[in-house]
């Protein structure tokens, strides 16, 4: 059964990147946690799935697995990526990217499959499966080249003058294979978060101006945990994405997306 592959996309050390947040022992609790959810809450839940761990900071994987519960080992690959072939002076996007790049090329798991779902990898997304399941279904039988989600509207434009109301969201998407290493892959050199071309902005552009055949809304809200990275001005922002604020904000979101489904809030 040709299913899409989860990746994981992790750097447990931040290498003293500007911006970095939490301590290199913190983001491995993080990225342990979340792994051992996804252990229990996917693996065990579905046979067929299975999950890259791409780390590209130089941690010591075999540390970091052997805090895991017991799991399958034809269901994880763990891809350690060499920390030199990254730039850390050019911020998260970029080195995201290649990332991404570099572990389609080294995964086994991901050269035989046709499609995969990319997710950060230091928090859990609840609700997952839904994703999977849904990019099962876009990617595999209904042919889209990507199952994705963006933001796109103009109250912020408006009321809100500095806050964006267009991007991409780069937590989580899938897409298949071919299309990502042909359309997307070279994109990462467009990436610097310190001249302000983000990935969020960047994959937007691209998705807008594609002529693939791209699915470019989630039906629901992601449901996050853990806490936040960055440290967002926005009304609807929560550092910790499992907060009540964070929780209503998922509530209105899904009526939105429900009943409003054509405002890309």
């Amino acid at each position: 059964m040709n299913k899409v592959i989860l990746l994981m996309t992790a750097s447990v050390s931040t290498r003293g990147m500007r911006g970095g947040c939490f301590s290199n022992e913190e983001r491995e609790s993080m990225y342990v946690a979340t792994l051992a959810y996804y252990i229990e809450h996917i693996l065990k839940k579905d046979q067929y799935r299975q999950i890259v761990f791409a780390e590209n900071s130089g941690w010591n994987i075999e540390n970091l697995k052997a805090k895991l519960p017991i799991f399958d080992k034809n269901k994880i690959e763990f891809v350690s990526l060499n920390p030199d072939e990254f730039d850390i002076s050019k911020g998260k996007g970029f080195n995201e990217m290649l990332m991404i790049n570099k572990a389609l090329e080294i995964s086994e798991f991901l050269k035989k499959s046709s499609y995969f779902f990319k997710v950060t990898g230091r928090y859990p997304i609840y609700n997952l499966n839904y994703f999977l399941k849904k990019a099962d279904k876009i990617l595999g039988y209904q042919g889209f080249d990507m199952y994705c989600d963006i933001k796109d509207h103009r109250l912020y434009d408006w009321f809100m003058p500095g806050w964006s109301g267009h991007s991409f969201e780069c937590r989580l998407f899938g897409v298949k294979k071919t299309f990502y290493q042909i359309e997307i892959a070279p994109l990462y050199s467009s990436c610097n978060d310190y001249n302000g071309s983000f990935i969020e902005d960047v994959m937007f552009a691209f998705v807008k101006a594609c002529k693939g055949n791209i699915k470019l809304r989630f039906k629901r809200e992601a449901y996050l945990g853990g806490v936040e990275g960055s440290d967002n001005t926005a009304l609807s922002f929560s550092k910790n994405q499992d907060s009540w604020k964070g929780n209503m904000k998922r509530m209105i979101g899904n009526f939105i997306r429900i009943f409003l489904p054509f405002f890309y809030f």
